[in-house]
């Protein structure tokens, strides 16, 4: 998504500075800094300074670096290399392979690897993410985080990031964005026949989040954080220490988050990868609690990579079990 206001095209803002959301609840901007020589090594560094605009949590430098022979198993490098730089670093995120949390040494910068597999397409995300990611990114976007006091900015969704991060197409975010407008969480007062996506979020959108009645809710923002997770009906959304006073809510064991990820785990069409990821549930719930935990976790996110949109509702509640190791 981009940001922008009345008069003044988004695209005259900094070309290599976006802001960006996820479905794992954080807002960061990340400014590109440049493409450099692999130290030596047969490919490219592509680098990035990523800074916090939630927590406070300050400044990252991280570096994606692509393999030469990478690039040759990569249709259309050129035309996708933009979006799918910024993707891999929202599902970085995601996976909590890396966070703002993460210790990086003086003058160090984290290295993440950059491959072919990020540029395939990715299982579109279900009605149910885009809709809160659609929400969170207007409350984040056109109010929380905007650059401008401006009153009349507005939030543009049709942007190829968010497309190749959700792996949803424009008219997937225009019938989820016109059943927001109609449910009045957005306003598309600044909608224009060219740019029919741009909205801004109406003061019932914000002060649900900021009263906690949405599953993606500010009062959980730099707050400390204790181990209780609350899940919401048959597809469960995974809030910690907050509520979602909409629905009736239901504080349950860590044995049950474990319950509720093997029925996500079920709905995964692909048998060979569905069993891969029960067993690594498995080791992940015996392993709670002990110093493998840490180790079975990583292992888990690394083959659930593909299934962000199935489980990243619950990495926010899974973190909180990591940091508690």
């Amino acid at each position: 998504m981009s940001q922008g206001h009345s008069g003044t095209d988004a695209g005259e803002l900094d070309k290599n500075m976006k802001t960006l959301v996820t479905i794992s609840d954080e807002c960061f901007e990340a400014q590109y800094i440049g493409v450099e020589n692999a130290d030596g090594r047969d490919g490219v560094l592509y680098r990035f300074k990523l800074r916090d605009l939630l927590k406070d949590r300050g400044q990252r430098l991280v570096s994606l670096f692509r393999s030469g022979p990478e690039r040759v198993f990569i249709k259309h490098y050129d035309a996708r290399i933009e979006p799918v730089r910024l993707s891999v670093l929202r599902r970085a995120f995601d996976s909590g392979s890396f966070s703002f949390e993460t210790a990086i040494p003086p003058n160090r910068i984290h290295e993440m690897p950059l491959t072919a597999t990020d540029f395939r397409h990715w299982k579109k995300a279900n009605d149910d993410v885009l809709r809160r990611f659609i929400k969170f990114g207007a409350y984040c976007l056109g109010f929380k985080c905007r650059r401008t006091p401006d009153r009349r900015l507005f939030v543009d969704f049709d942007c190829p990031e968010d497309l190749d991060y959700l792996g949803a197409s424009s008219e997937d975010i225009s019938r989820n964005v016109w059943l927001l407008t109609e449910k009045g969480y957005l306003r598309s007062s600044a909608a224009t026949p060219t740019n029919p996506l741009r909205v801004s979020p109406t003061e019932k959108l914000i002060t649900e989040i900021e009263n906690g009645d949405d599953p993606r809710s500010s009062p959980s923002i730099g707050a400390n954080v204790t181990q209780h997770f609350y899940i919401h009906g048959h597809n469960p959304r995974v809030n910690v220490s907050s509520t979602d006073s909409s629905v009736n809510i239901t504080t349950v064991s860590s044995d049950q988050l474990f319950v509720q990820l093997r029925e996500a785990t079920h709905s995964i069409v692909n048998e060979a990868e569905r069993e891969k990821l029960l067993i690594r549930l498995d080791e992940l719930e015996k392993t709670q609690g002990s110093s493998g935990f840490s180790a079975a976790y990583q292992s888990f996110i690394a083959s659930a990579a593909n299934y962000m949109t199935i489980f990243g509702p619950f990495i926010p509640a899974l973190t909180q079990m990591l940091s508690g190791n």
